[in-house]
C-alpha cells in the first residue's frame, strides 16, 4: 500500500510493483496534480487508486480500447489484472472538493472506475 501526501503533488508514479497494491490519495486540496503508469502489468491482482476517506469523489473518464469508461461519484480507480497493460496511465486533478481523472488503456477492461 502507499498513502500518497499533498506534498507529492506533480508526481509520476510508476506501478511496476510485482504484487499489486493500492494508492490512497491525499485529502483533497485545490491545485494537487497526480499521474499514475503501468510499467509492469499487474496479474493476479489490480492496481487500485482510491480516495482518502472512501468518499466517492472522483469524476471524469478514460478511454479503455477506443470507449469513453465514465466515473461518477467514484472512490477508486482500477487497473485491472490481466487486461491493464504496460503504458496504460491516469492522471487526477484535484478542486479542493473532488478528483478529475483523464487516462487511456489499451485493452478493454483495462480502466474500471467503482464507488463504495
Amino acid at each position: 500500500a502507499n498513502v500518497l501526501t499533498a506534498s507529492e503533488s506533480g508526481s509520476v508514479f510508476f506501478l511496476n510493483s510485482a504484487t499489486e497494491f493500492a494508492t490512497t490519495l491525499p485529502a483533497p486540496a485545490a491545485g494537487l496534480h497526480l499521474t499514475f503508469v503501468i510499467t509492469a502489468a499487474p496479474s493476479g491482482a489490480n492496481y487500485t487508486v482510491v480516495t482518502e476517506t472512501a468518499t466517492n469523489i472522483i469524476y471524469g473518464s478514460a478511454e479503455v480500447n477506443g470507449a469513453s469508461v465514465p466515473a461518477v461519484a467514484e472512490d477508486s480507480i482500477n487497473f485491472v489484472s490481466a487486461a491493464a497493460a504496460i503504458g496504460d496511465w491516469v492522471s487526477v486533478w484535484c478542486d479542493g472538493t473532488n478528483w478529475y481523472v483523464k487516462g487511456m488503456g489499451v485493452a478493454a477492461g483495462s480502466i474500471t472506475f467503482t464507488a463504495v
